[in-house]
């Protein structure tokens, strides 16, 4: 890595500190609830530069986004899952869209046969479901699974979270994928913003004006191509400074993926 990006890294994780520090001084950082789904500031993917993700749909229209770990199984958030509080929606009802960076178009169409939820989901932890797709994906250029992550990111490491979240806070959903590079902040780390916050999950900073939106939910968060985070929750609105937002963590819950998304 280059001194300017070395710099960079720990300029942003000592800025969005400070900022963090004046804000809690002044008595001004007061969690607002979860707000579910939710790349603000992102760059356009280019086709086939991310195979593992997918667009998962409910009654056809976009909904979340999700990870492939194997031609029959995607990796989402547990939310997605959900018609009601406590009603797991019918998998008849769910598809998925794999292979293009476009939402609505192009790619691969598969149903879901089966859902299963993390049993210790609880509305923030372990946030993580498994789609079955009814017949296997293809694999291809455009459509790969991730390997998943046996170790955390390190403090400060760049890692990348796409999705066809909202642009801004209550603005408009893209048709097509978007990224977003974010800085590492590992579970005992954000714990000095989130001290309460389940070991089930990890965090990941941003600058003001950038992070995850509605529409971004169970999306992959990867680090050196390895799938480390589903994405999850935010603390106030999209692109808020004070706070990172919020992913469950895989290297966590790695056996239970693992166990679970047998072929």
């Amino acid at each position: 890595m280059s001194f300017g990006r070395i710099f960079l890294k720990h300029f942003v994780i000592a800025l969005l500190w400070l900022l963090h520090q004046q804000e809690a001084e002044a008595g001004n950082v007061k969690p607002k609830l979860p707000l579910r789904g939710r790349i603000v500031d992102g760059v356009d993917a280019m086709e086939g530069q991310f195979p593992y993700q997918v667009s998962v749909w409910f009654e056809g229209s976009h909904m979340c986004g999700g990870s492939i770990i194997s031609p029959s199984y995607i990796l989402t958030a547990a939310h997605c899952a959900y018609a009601g509080r406590d009603q797991v929606v019918d998998p008849s009802l769910l598809s998925v869209r794999a292979g293009s960076i476009y939402n609505n178009r192009g790619g691969q169409v598969a149903s879901v046969s089966e859902i299963t939820v993390h049993p210790s989901y609880n509305g923030n932890d372990s946030d993580m479901a498994l789609l079955k797709l009814s017949d296997p994906l293809e694999m291809n250029a455009n459509v790969r699974a991730i390997e998943l992550a046996t170790e955390e990111p390190p403090l400060g490491s760049f890692v990348t979270t796409s999705g066809w979240g909202r642009l801004s806070e209550g603005g408009v959903r893209p048709e097509t994928l978007h990224y977003l590079l974010v800085l590492g902040l590992p579970n005992a780390n954000c714990k000095n913003w989130l001290p309460h916050l389940s070991n089930t999950s990890t965090c990941f900073i941003h600058l003001k004006g950038q992070g995850v939106c509605n529409g971004d939910s169970g999306g992959p968060a990867v680090y050196e191509d390895k799938l480390v985070g589903v994405t999850s929750w935010v603390l106030g609105d999209c692109g808020a400074v004070y706070g990172p937002d919020v992913y469950s963590s895989v290297v966590y819950h790695r056996d239970w993926i693992t166990r679970n998304s047998r072929e």
